[in-house]
C-alpha cells in the first residue's frame, strides 16, 4: 500500500492553510496513484487461516517469556499468563461455541477473532473458563457498528472502552460493583479489561509500530474500564439493564467508548437540587472544546451534534441524596438537561448553532448542552463516600450497546 504524508497539523488552522497543504501534496498523490507498484518484499504472504492458532515452543524463564511476547507485539507490556494449549483447552470448556468460529473481524487490521483466540487472550489476561460467556458477550457488543470500534481506537483522543455489567453474574463471578469499583484490587474486573485491549491491539492491530499516537493517552488504553452496577444500592430500584428492556434475572453487558471521566466531589449539598446543580456544571463541560450545544440523542453524531450523551456514575450516597428530591431517574435526566448550560462563547467555533426558534443570543447567553433526557445515562456504582463521576462519550459511538450474556 502506498502512503502520502501530509504535514501535521490539519486542525486549528485556516481553510486557506488546509488548501495549501492539499495543493502541495497533490502531485505526490497523483504520482502514487499512477506509478506506484509494490516491491516484492511488500507483497503480502498468503494469509494464514485463523484456526488453528500457530503453536510455538519456548524454553526460558517466565520473565523471558513475557519479554518475548511484548517484543513480538503479542502483549501490551503487562505480565501475561502463558496461553499453553492445555490452558486454552480448559478455557474453551467454558463455552459451547466451536473454537474455529470467527466472532469478530476486528478493525483496523481486520484480524479474525476466533473463539479459540478469545480463549487464548482470556488465559493471558487472567480470566477463567466461567468467564467465557461474558468475554463473548463483550466481543459481540464491541463489534456492533454503532460502537465504531475503528474510530474510537484510531484517534488522537484518550478514549477507551467502558463496560457496565448487570445481573446475577456480578456476584456469581465476583465482579466488583461497590467500594473502589474502578480501582485496583479488583482482579476479575481488571482481567476482563485487559482482555478487551488485548483483543483490540493484538488481533485488531489498534496499536502503532512504536508509540501510542494519542496526544496524551489513557491508562484505559491498557486496561479497559469494567464495572458492575451496584443494584442493591440503587434507590430507584430499576437497574440500567432493566431500563433498557432486560429482566432482573438477565445478565447484561453494556459498552460505550469514553473520554476520561471527571469527578464530582460534593460533601456540602443536602438537597438533591443543589447536588444536581453542581453536577450540571460538570455535565455541561465534559469533553470541552469538542461538544456541541443543543445536541439530539436520536440524531446521528455530526460536526454540529458532537458528544451527544454522557454517563453519570453516581456513588450510592449521592444517589440517595438525589432520590429524595427526584423520585425517578427520568426526573433527574430532565433536570440536568434543563440546567446543564454553558455560555455561547464557551463552545468551540462552529459547534454551537442555535436554530432560529431559539431566539436571539449573545456571547454570554446560556445555551443547553442537550435537548433530550435520553442524553443522560445514569448508573449507581461504588461504595460509601460523597463521590460521583461524569463520563463523556466518543462522538462516533452513536449509542451504548447492551447485549445479553448467553450461557
Amino acid at each position: 500500500m502506498a502512503f502520502v504524508e501530509v504535514p501535521h497539523p490539519m486542525a486549528m488552522i485556516s481553510l486557506q492553510e488546509i488548501r495549501t497543504k492539499a495543493d502541495q501534496s497533490f502531485p505526490e498523490v497523483f504520482k502514487m496513484a499512477t506509478e506506484w507498484k509494490p516491491l516484492e518484499t511488500e507483497k503480502p504472504e498468503r494469509e494464514k487461516p485463523p484456526y488453528p492458532a500457530e503453536r510455538i515452543k519456548f524454553k526460558g524463564t517466565y520473565a523471558a517469556l513475557n519479554q518475548m511476547f511484548y517484543e513480538k507485539g503479542w502483549s501490551l507490556g503487562l505480565p501475561i499468563i502463558p496461553p499453553t494449549p492445555e490452558a486454552v483447552a480448559t478455557m474453551l470448556k467454558g463455552t459451547p461455541h466451536r473454537p474455529e468460529e470467527v466472532v469478530w473481524v476486528v478493525p483496523p487490521r481486520m484480524g479474525q477473532l476466533t473463539v479459540e483466540r478469545v480463549a487464548a487472550l482470556g488465559v493471558m489476561s487472567g480470566c477463567k473458563p466461567e468467564h467465557m460467556p461474558l468475554l463473548l458477550a463483550m466481543v459481540r457488543a464491541l463489534s456492533h457498528p454503532d460502537y465504531d470500534w475503528r474510530g474510537s481506537t484510531t484517534t488522537t483522543a484518550p478514549t477507551a472502552p467502558v463496560v457496565i455489567i448487570n445481573g446475577p453474574i456480578l456476584d456469581e463471578l465476583g465482579i466488583a460493583y461497590s467500594t473502589g469499583v474502578l480501582g485496583g484490587q479488583q482482579p476479575v474486573n481488571i482481567a476482563l479489561g485487559y482482555f478487551m485491549n488485548l483483543v483490540g491491539d493484538i488481533v485488531g492491530g489498534a496499536v502503532p509500530p512504536d508509540l501510542d499516537k494519542s496526544t496524551l493517552g489513557s491508562r484505559g488504553d491498557l486496561v479497559a474500564l469494567v464495572l458492575g452496577e451496584n443494584e442493591k444500592a440503587n434507590p430507584w430500584k430499576q437497574s440500567y439493564a432493566e431500563e433498557h428492556g432486560f429482566r432482573p434475572t438477565d445478565n447484561v453487558v453494556t459498552v460505550f467508548s469514553a473520554y476520561p471521566g471527571t469527578n464530582n466531589t460534593d460533601h456540602f449539598s443536602v438537597k438533591g437540587e443543589d447536588l444536581l446543580n453542581t453536577m450540571s456544571l460538570g455535565v455541561a463541560a465534559v469533553a470541552c472544546g469538542f461538544t456541541a450545544c443543543l445536541t439530539q440523542y436520536d440524531k446521528p453524531s455530526t460536526f454540529g451534534n458532537e458528544v451527544k450523551y454522557v454517563f453519570l456514575f453516581l456513588g450510592p450516597e449521592h444517589a440517595d441524596t438525589i432520590s429524595r428530591s427526584f423520585p425517578t431517574k427520568r426526573s433527574v435526566q430532565e433536570y440536568l438537561v434543563k440546567n446543564a448550560v454553558a455560555p455561547y462563547k464557551s463552545y468551540a467555533p462552529g459547534l454551537c448553532n442555535p436554530p432560529k426558534e431559539f431566539g436571539p443570543y449573545t456571547a454570554d447567553t446560556l445555551i443547553p448542552r442537550f435537548t433530550q433526557p435520553e442524553s443522560i445515562h445514569i448508573i449507581v456504582t461504588g461504595g460509601p463516600g460523597k463521590q460521583s463521576q461524569i463520563w463523556p462519550t466518543f462522538p462516533t459511538c452513536q449509542r451504548p450497546i447492551s447485549v445479553l450474556v448467553e450461557g
